[in-house]
């Protein structure tokens, strides 16, 4: 799949997605990870939607994003509703979907120049 191309090399982008794959920039990544348009971190310790808690959350709002693209797996699954509620009184917003759909999602927010979160969870 073709994703979205954003001109500036020095933005983290997602190339592409596999189930349990996720190439960005010229990295692939097989293990759960966030990441904005200047940084990536890999190896998050969410390694299941189930699993997720405030902490992970913390992690993420560290960023100062005004939006979190959480892909929840190769499905869309949504996690407990007090994390929507935690997101909203940190003034973050939380969409949930499954990581392709967040990936896309993602690259075309970056091109808008959003302070957007992208978090997926790959799933062991």
């Amino acid at each position: 799949m073709k994703f979205t191309e954003h001109r500036d090399s020095n933005v983290f982008m997602v190339k592409r997605y596999d189930p349990g794959c996720v190439k960005i920039n010229d990295r692939i990544v097989n293990q759960s990870c966030f990441l904005t348009h200047k940084e990536l971190v890999e190896n998050w310790s969410c390694s299941h939607i189930e699993h997720l808690e405030t902490k992970h959350l913390d992690e993420l709002f560290a960023l100062k994003p005004e939006v979190i693209l959480l892909g929840s797996g190769e499905r869309q699954v949504f996690p407990e509703p007090k994390l929507f509620a935690y997101c909203a009184q940190h003034g973050v917003g939380l969409e949930v979907m499954d990581n392709l759909a967040a990936c896309r999602t993602y690259n075309v927010l970056t091109t808008e120049d959003r302070e957007v979160v992208l978090a997926l969870i790959m799933q062991a």
